[in-house]
């Protein structure tokens, strides 16, 4: 897997999920991906070489169960949630999206639909957007509505940095979308930047995933492989915190964050393939009115780096 992000390793979820999934979202979220990975390089090659080929599923098949069992579900279970609650965002007034690390993914076009007056931007690094973008161009696809914005949160403060993006009008309300992101982060970081959102953004709701904390205490999958933590570690992108479910709404306090849902991964009718990671949607608050003092439960524990 050297060479491979997590962004191509996402894309390859999203294509393989459009070989099933007939509906117009599914297939415009595939096609986008597609574009991207062959613009991706040789990894990007060879993930869709091995999409593309019956040899190749099963291959990859045989790699997901012997890394994660069911990991490319639970990313497709993920989003379909996120692209239901971001819609219903966009439906009860939203004005703009904010989506950090955004990746290779299609939420913005599918917002965008729905809402004409909408204004999407998408922050990430400045080799992944130039992909996006080529990848866009191609497909039609681009929007003077979606604004790729390169650059990384912590190199400027957050306030001076919002004010950057162009056409970015922080009181307005606004939803910020961190998939797959806080969980990077060490806990006070990933706190203090949910605080700095909270201050600088004043009608501002969230939606954004952390990781559970197994039966071991470590944060990660129920089902990962006990070496995808030390491949993680060696990739330098750890899981560095997790947290049990009664301690999540205390945790998001302490980060200026009132949780208002989370998605249920014993679902009935459509359950969390492969559990582990707490998918939430709640609203940014004001510092002041922040949770001050964790509660008995709300022990966490960071990732024991190997």
């Amino acid at each position: 897997m050297a060479g491979l992000s997590t962004s191509m390793l996402l894309a390859a979820a999203a294509v393989r999920e459009a070989r099933t999934d007939r509906t117009p979202s599914a297939q415009r979220n595939g096609a986008i991906a597609r574009a991207c990975l062959q613009r991706a390089g040789r990894g990007g090659d060879r993930l869709l070489r091995a999409v593309d080929t019956r040899p190749g599923r099963g291959l990859l098949r045989l790699l997901e169960a012997a890394c994660l069992p069911g990991i490319g579900a639970h990313y497709a279970w993920r989003k379909r949630r996120i692209r239901r609650w971001a819609q219903q965002a966009c439906a009860e007034g939203v004005q703009q999206v904010l989506i950090l690390g955004a990746g290779f993914d299609g939420l913005a076009q599918a917002l965008l639909d729905q809402a004409p007056a909408l204004r999407v931007f998408e922050v990430d690094r400045e080799a992944t957007l130039a992909i996006k973008q080529a990848a866009l161009r191609a497909l039609c696809l681009d929007d003077p509505r979606l604004r790729l914005c390169p650059g990384e949160l912590g190199t400027v403060p957050l306030a001076r940095w919002l004010r950057g993006l162009p056409d970015f009008a922080p009181e307005l309300p606004t939803l910020i979308v961190a998939e797959g992101l806080l969980m990077y982060l060490p806990l006070d970081t990933a706190q203090a930047l949910l605080r700095q959102l909270a201050r600088a953004l004043p009608d501002a709701r969230l939606i954004a995933t952390a990781m559970a904390l197994r039966h071991d205490g470590a944060p990660g999958f129920v089902r990962q492989r006990p070496w995808v933590r030390r491949w993680l570690g060696r990739r330098g992108e750890p899981f560095r915190w997790g947290a049990t479910r009664p301690a999540l709404p205390t945790l998001l306090g302490q980060g200026g964050v009132r949780m208002d849902g989370i998605a249920d991964t014993d679902d009935a009718d459509d359950p969390d393939p492969a559990p582990g990671e707490w998918l939430f949607h709640g609203r940014l608050l004001h510092p002041d009115h922040s949770v001050a003092a964790a509660s008995p439960h709300s022990r966490l524990r960071a990732a024991a780096l190997p």
